[in-house]
């Protein structure tokens, strides 16, 4: 017991440490959040966003959480990229991709809005499911949202052998 606090001391020697951990506690309860610093005997940790205070004296153990791998879902923080198609400009996230064919755009009506679609992709770069109409979409049009989706179904990506079994971006077509 005594080298494991030597060991969080010596990791925490800066007092405050970020990253993902779990911390077992000798109840056999088990936290997962972020530690923030160890200050006077007390640990400090946020967990759900929250701040909690705990007594070292009640800790068992502190692990700090392995790599996870990227899990195939949309961030919203991920690049806007932009291809053409015909006269269409569509956008398109897809983290760490590149659309490589372009969906190919039609329209029948003078409808205008945009839709977004939300593509599921899998490792060889197919789209596997088109959901039209999520959020950022002007447009309750069936029409547009039907020739949205079925555009979306028609585009392809760079595969990605090591990546996510699926992963999930957007394709934005404007009519």
């Amino acid at each position: 017991m005594k080298h494991l606090l030597y060991l969080v001391v010596c990791l925490c020697s800066s007092l405050i440490v970020y990253g993902q951990h779990s911390v077992i506690l000798k109840s056999g309860e088990k936290l997962q959040g972020v530690v923030l610093a160890l200050k006077n005997d007390t640990l400090q940790i946020a967990i759900d966003r929250e701040m909690t205070l705990i007594d070292m004296k009640e800790v068992s153990s502190i692990f700090f959480d392995e790599y996870v791998p990227y899990d195939g879902s949309l961030l919203l923080d991920d690049e806007v990229k932009f291809i053409k198609s015909g006269k269409y400009l569509i956008e398109y996230q897809m983290k760490d991709r590149k659309m490589t064919n372009a969906p190919v755009v039609s329209i029948g009506t003078e409808d205008k809005g945009k839709v977004v679609v939300e593509v599921t992709v899998n490792r060889s770069g197919l789209v596997m499911k088109a959901i039209p109409g999520i959020t950022g979409s002007t447009t309750s049009s069936e029409y547009l949202l039907t020739k949205a989706k079925f555009a979306a179904q028609g585009a392809r990506f760079e595969p990605s052998p090591n990546g996510p079994i699926e992963q999930k971006g957007t394709i934005a077509i404007t009519y």
